[in-house]
């Protein structure tokens, strides 16, 4: 089960670049046996960021299964409706609350029934990045992209194993980045700044139906679990650009 808490906060000045305050808001919140569990996970089953959207400032706390959703949302759902941001002290009030669940059941009925599309578009709306060879990759890379939602799909769905090499393999051959519009962006974290891109990415897939789904199913799931590294404290979110035409 994939779950998404949108708060609409009452600060304007509240954005990306406070992200990582906001997690330490959310684990503040959360039973400390869970919050140790959650320490030692190297794939967190939830992701959180903040994004500007024409009702103001929104944060986002988004699970994975059933667990995250039962420890995380439900009781910072239904705790108080006010929050402070350690280390500036500044009190932030939620105006408003709105739960959206999707079941993982879902999107395997979509990758069946909806018909395939072969050019997709989605905006990376945090600073996105990944860790390769000791380094940042601050690039849209189609298999950076897929092999890290791959992992993360399998991290959190029991037996279902969605890092196929094989598939990762033709899917790096067969969809590329057939155009961008992105800038590099900042992300602050503990006094450091990690590099990262935001913008819009379209990939195409000029492989088979089948795979063609497979992305879209990938990307949709991407949309709650977030994309790259540093997804707990803000980083990487994205969503799928659909367009009604």
């Amino acid at each position: 089960m994939l779950a998404r808490l949108s708060i609409v906060l009452d600060a304007e000045d509240v954005d990306y670049h406070k992200s990582s305050l906001l997690q330490g808001v959310l684990l503040e919140r959360l039973d400390s046996k869970y919050v140790n569990f959650l320490h030692h996970q190297q794939m967190h089953p939830y992701s959180q960021y903040v994004y500007r959207t024409e009702t103001g400032m929104v944060w986002h706390i988004q699970t994975l299964n059933k667990e995250a959703y039962e420890q995380i949302i439900v009781p910072f759902a239904e705790g108080k409706d006010f929050f402070e941001i350690k280390h500036t002290g500044k009190m932030v009030s939620m105006v408003r609350k709105e739960i959206e669940m999707v079941k993982k059941e879902q999107l395997m009925a979509d990758f069946y029934n909806e018909a395939a599309v072969h050019s997709l578009t989605f905006e990376a709306v945090t600073p996105m990045a990944f860790k390769q060879g000791g380094h940042y990759a601050i690039l849209p890379d189609v298999r950076l992209i897929c092999q890290n939602l791959m992992q993360r799909y399998s991290a959190v769905s029991g037996n279902i194993d969605m890092m196929d090499r094989e598939a990762l393999e033709q899917i790096t051959d067969n969809v590329f980045v057939a155009r961008h519009r992105i800038c590099s962006r900042l992300f602050p974290l503990e006094g450091h700044n990690l590099p990262g891109f935001c913008g819009s990415v379209t990939l195409r897939c000029q492989g088979t139906e089948t795979m063609a789904r497979y992305l879209r199913l990938l990307l949709s799931f991407g949309e709650f679990s977030g994309v790259g590294i540093k997804t707990a404290m803000g980083m990487g979110a994205m969503r799928i650009r659909r367009d009604k035409r």
